[in-house]
């Protein structure tokens, strides 16, 4: 079991936006697995631990590369630099810092959006197990249901970090609600549909926009 509490802070600017995020993570259960890649060893436990702590701390910086209103189609590149501040030894993370960049392409079609992202994760050189670098992606549709209103699915995909562990596959869905000019409130819903990924997880988020 993993509860997992991010604090982010966004920046937008013309076609640019920033994001630093800071997790607090708790994780509870045989210590051999770590969110995000799954199980990194082969040590069998029934134990259930508990350990707790400050997570991986994010930094991510989204660019707006193309956008045509005739063809109603956006274009997008993101980069992210996941820094390694998570507590190894509790297995938090991996102590690594981690690199990561993607392409997103959006097409509007009324109130429902479909897109596709790719993008390749560069990971850190962990001493105790190996970690491949990986090609990753997501398509999704998000779908308009008011001015305040919008919901969504996302199919998250990537490939094995090493040749002993399951390629990702995860399945989200989520509610999104303006409470007001400056308050949103988001659900989240997730399905894993691989060995290493959640049976089932869920979560919020409450977001306030400074003008």
């Amino acid at each position: 079991k993993m509860v997992y509490s991010p604090i982010s802070l966004k920046y937008n600017r013309d076609r640019w936006n920033i994001k630093l995020t800071v997790p607090y993570i708790k994780i509870t259960g045989p210590q051999n697995v770590i969110r995000n890649i799954g199980q990194v060893n082969q040590v069998v436990s029934l134990q259930q631990d508990t350990s707790e702590g400050l997570g991986d701390i994010t930094l991510a910086s989204n660019y707006q590369l193309f956008y045509s209103p005739k063809l109603k189609t956006l274009i997008d590149v993101t980069g992210k630099v996941k820094f390694g501040t998570a507590d190894e030894n509790k297995n938090l993370g991996t102590g690594k810092t981690d690199y990561s960049l993607s392409f997103g392409v959006y097409k509007l079609m009324g109130d429902f959006t479909p897109y596709a992202t790719l993008g390749r994760k560069f990971y850190g050189d962990p001493s105790a197990y190996i970690l491949d670098d990986v090609f990753y992606g997501s398509v999704g549709l998000s779908y308009k249901l008011s001015q305040k209103t919008s919901m969504g699915v996302d199919l998250y995909l990537k490939d094995k970090t090493a040749p002993n562990r399951s390629t990702t596959r995860q399945l989200s869905a989520y509610l999104s609600h303006k409470l007001d000019k400056n308050w949103k409130l988001q659900g989240y819903l997730i399905e894993g549909l691989s060995e290493n990924t959640p049976d089932v997880g869920g979560g919020f988020s409450l977001a306030y926009v400074f003008n």
